[in-house]
């Protein structure tokens, strides 16, 4: 088994788990490489739950008991391990924060793919394809990822709005028309931003669909949102890693693309056109979005 489809057991149907299950889902999630050496009465004392909890858990993801399943999880801790440790080995002369900070991104991104839930992705983007409008929310250390979700996605189709402002009247006033033929994207990253939760809230009261990106199922996000999409993060001194949500957001332009290629395409082509018959600067720029070259995905079956 590998890696991905350990955590995707692990963390399937999340949001339905029970207070115990979800504990302990999260602390393998964040501390994979101590639980992985930890006996089942250690790990349930670590996550605040009984042993038999942490054996009925083990059991619920198809092992015959906690032992098979430590054994699982601790060889692809020890097979992480030694590709980390040859990493090292090939680049001792390299600055230990470029290391340290692009190896903590690998990690957060190989936990987002075993924590991403297939069927709220499809379903996100069927959402975004079939909105009359699409609005996209996301402020402060959250603006990067909505500016770039935004950019790919108003070349794949029209009506997409970018909702930027410092205070909430100034992003409620630019949504003032959503209605329920309309979605919202809402891209909230710890700190929370307070701006981001009310245009939810005003969307949800409109009865638009709403799709959330952040960080958790625990996120504040989730009482707001129809489909909730997760990707982990986290501090590197200062600054906050945005590696594993931009990757989400990559993945659904993405999949927005393949649901409707032939439009998508069209779409595409007419921009080229309006560069092309006004002879604006920087035609050269759109070329690189070529989709033969970005958007040529193979197609994906989830249900493999």
């Amino acid at each position: 088994m590998n890696e991905s489809d350990l955590f995707r057991k692990i963390n399937d149907g999340f949001s339905s788990m029970s207070k115990g299950r979800k504990a302990i889902s999260r602390y393998i999630n964040k501390e994979t490489d101590t639980a992985a050496f930890m006996t089942a009465a250690e790990l349930g004392n670590a996550c605040g739950v009984s042993e038999s909890t942490v054996v009925r858990f083990a059991m619920s993801l198809g092992f015959d008991g906690y032992p098979e399943f430590q054994k699982e999880l601790s060889k692809l801790v020890k097979g992480k391990l030694q590709t980390a440790g040859r990493i090292m080995d090939n680049n001792q002369t390299k600055n230990m924060v470029v290391r340290s900070v692009f190896q903590s991104d690998v990690e957060k991104m190989t936990e987002t793919l075993g924590f991403i839930d297939d069927q709220s992705f499809l379903q996100a983007a069927k959402l975004i394809q079939k909105a009359k409008h699409v609005y996209i929310v996301g402020v402060k250390n959250s603006s990067p990822v909505a500016i770039y979700l935004a950019y790919y996605l108003k070349i794949l189709r029209p009506d997409v709005l970018y909702i930027s402002g410092n205070e909430s009247t100034d992003i409620l006033s630019s949504m003032y028309h959503i209605s329920e033929k309309d979605c919202l994207i809402g891209v909230s990253f710890p700190r929370y931003a307070i701006q981001t939760l009310r245009a939810m809230e005003y969307a949800n009261e409109k009865n638009a669909g709403i799709i959330a990106l952040t960080d958790s199922p625990d996120s504040p996000s989730r009482m707001y949102s129809h489909i909730l999409l997760c990707a982990r993060t986290e501090e590197v001194a200062i600054a906050q890693s945005m590696a594993a949500p931009m990757s989400l957001a990559t993945s659904l332009v993405a999949e927005v693309f393949s649901q409707n290629r032939d439009f998508a395409m069209q779409n595409i082509a007419g921009i080229e056109k309006v560069y092309s018959d006004f002879d604006i600067e920087g035609i050269g720029d759109l070329e690189q979005v070529n989709t033969n070259k970005i958007y040529n995905y193979p197609e994906i079956n989830f249900h493999e």
